[in-house]
């Protein structure tokens, strides 16, 4: 549990006291995904502990997900990163009919990028770290968002608002970061090329760490792959092109 300092400022007592955070500690939102991945890996170079969490919502390819990324931790062999949390925050109550939870209708090869959109996702997924990280004297959340995500809470106004909002809501100032927002999904395959990303799952409709190669997440993974001059090592059930 966090040690609590008395605050400077006046105010109710419900205000009165705050997380002093440790120096040193982010919290990475993770997937099983190339783009998380990549940040652990980058953040584990600069920080004295990172702390992957997942936050599980009750989408169809969690269980796969969460695989890989347990495999894609244990390869990468760095003292730094912690062991992987698994977080609950169910959301099939608010978005039961959603493509994500049913498995139906899933957005095919060639859909449209917004057709990827989940309501309130990152909102959702920061908001469950943020009290994490008051917990444990976090100071900083990152998460991989990538400059081609055009969603309301994947934007740099949305961070530096949902940092002040958390700073407010559990008394602990904790920056929220988005590395890579500049940054499209092939320049982080070059810059990362090392990585074992054929233990990523960046996929809809996965089979262990095995790609439907059909989805739309399947397309931006060939493509990027292809764009980036790389290889891909990824092990798809067909290929579109």
């Amino acid at each position: 549990m966090p040690r609590f300092t008395r605050a400077k400022h006046g105010g109710s007592p419900h205000k009165g006291y705050s997380p002093a955070p440790l120096t040193g500690r982010i919290a990475v939102l993770t997937s099983g995904g190339l783009d998380s991945a990549a940040l652990i890996a980058e953040s584990a170079r600069v920080y004295a502990s990172v702390y992957p969490l997942y936050v599980r919502a009750g989408m169809i390819w969690e269980r796969n997900e969460i695989t890989a990324l347990r495999r894609f931790l244990t390869a990468l062999r760095l003292k730094t990163i912690r062991p992987l949390v698994v977080l609950n925050l169910p959301m099939d109550d608010l978005i039961r009919d959603h493509w994500s939870i049913t498995g139906k209708k899933v957005p095919g090869y060639r859909a449209v990028l917004s057709s990827n959109y989940i309501p309130g996702r990152n909102l959702s997924l920061i908001c469950k770290a943020a009290i994490f990280c008051a917990l444990n004297r976090i100071a900083e959340i990152a998460l991989a968002t990538l400059r081609s995500n055009p969603f309301p809470d994947a934007q740099p106004k949305f961070f530096d608002a949902i940092t002040d909002a958390i700073t407010l809501g559990v008394g602990l100032k904790l920056k929220v970061r988005a590395p890579y927002l500049g940054m499209t999904k092939a320049d982080l395959i070059r810059r990362m090329s090392r990585l074992p990303f054929e233990l990523t799952v960046s996929c809809i409709r996965p089979k262990g760490i095995i790609h439907c190669g059909a989805c739309t997440k399947c397309a931006e993974r060939v493509e990027a792959f292809r764009d980036a001059g790389v290889p891909d090592p990824t092990k798809y059930a067909k290929r579109e092109v």
